[in-house]
């Protein structure tokens, strides 16, 4: 006879699904909780190690058993404030996957501007909160490339079909562009209380090409 054995899942703490305990579950929903609490309220330096274990009642040894440092802590965080933007499918023109995305992004400054700001900010090394201290920083960049991975690869990879290809498209490039369709959603949410409607987005995106496209586009 033929003996079946489910298989085993991960969640990230090394237990199975099956045999993990549940308070795992519980403190790592409130570190969660109270990290993406403190970067809502703070910014990226109220989430330390010792003002999440305060705020979520859950010890320092806890905490490191869900996340080995605070810049993991923070990436979660992120997440949980803000899921990552999906790519667009693929087969539409640059112009129609670009807008896609931009809209995209609009709805995430609606929702919650402040966190979409610190996320640009630090994808683009231009967050003013920089740590002092070496290892800290050496967390930081680590944080920075994973929101780049998160937040940035899909535009990434769309505004370089957009400025024409890889071979003459720098990552200067890339940031400069980036910023230029970013700024003004966020200006427009945050400074002047506008909606990023579709019209809006439309105009952006295509009088950004007329400036930078390719004329394959």
């Amino acid at each position: 006879m033929t003996t079946h054995t489910r298989p085993s899942r991960d969640d990230g703490t090394g237990a199975p699904a099956e045999r993990r305990d549940p308070r795992l579950d519980r403190s790592r929903t409130a570190l969660l909780d109270a990290a993406a609490a403190l970067l809502s309220e703070s910014g990226i330096r109220g989430v330390t190690i010792e003002a999440v274990t305060s705020r979520s009642g859950v010890a320092r040894s806890t905490l490191y058993r869900h996340f080995p440092n605070s810049g993991e802590l923070l990436a979660a965080a992120f997440q949980q404030l803000l899921p990552p933007i999906p790519a667009p499918p693929e087969g539409g023109t640059p112009r129609d996957r670009l807008l896609g995305l931009v809209l995209d992004q609009a709805q995430q400054i609606e929702h919650a501007p402040t966190t979409a700001a610190a996320i640009w900010l630090a994808t683009s090394g231009l967050s003013a909160e920089l740590p002092a201290d070496p290892v800290e920083r050496t967390q930081f960049a680590v944080l920075r490339q994973r929101i780049i991975d998160r937040y940035r690869k899909p535009f990434d990879a769309v505004l370089r079909d957009c400025l024409g290809g890889v071979p003459r498209v720098t990552a200067g490039d890339i940031d400069l562009a980036a910023a230029q369709l970013i700024g003004p959603l966020l200006f427009n949410t945050m400074i002047v209380k506008r909606p990023n409607d579709r019209e809006f987005c439309t105009r952006l995106v295509d009088d950004f090409l007329t400036v930078h496209g390719s004329p394959t586009i």
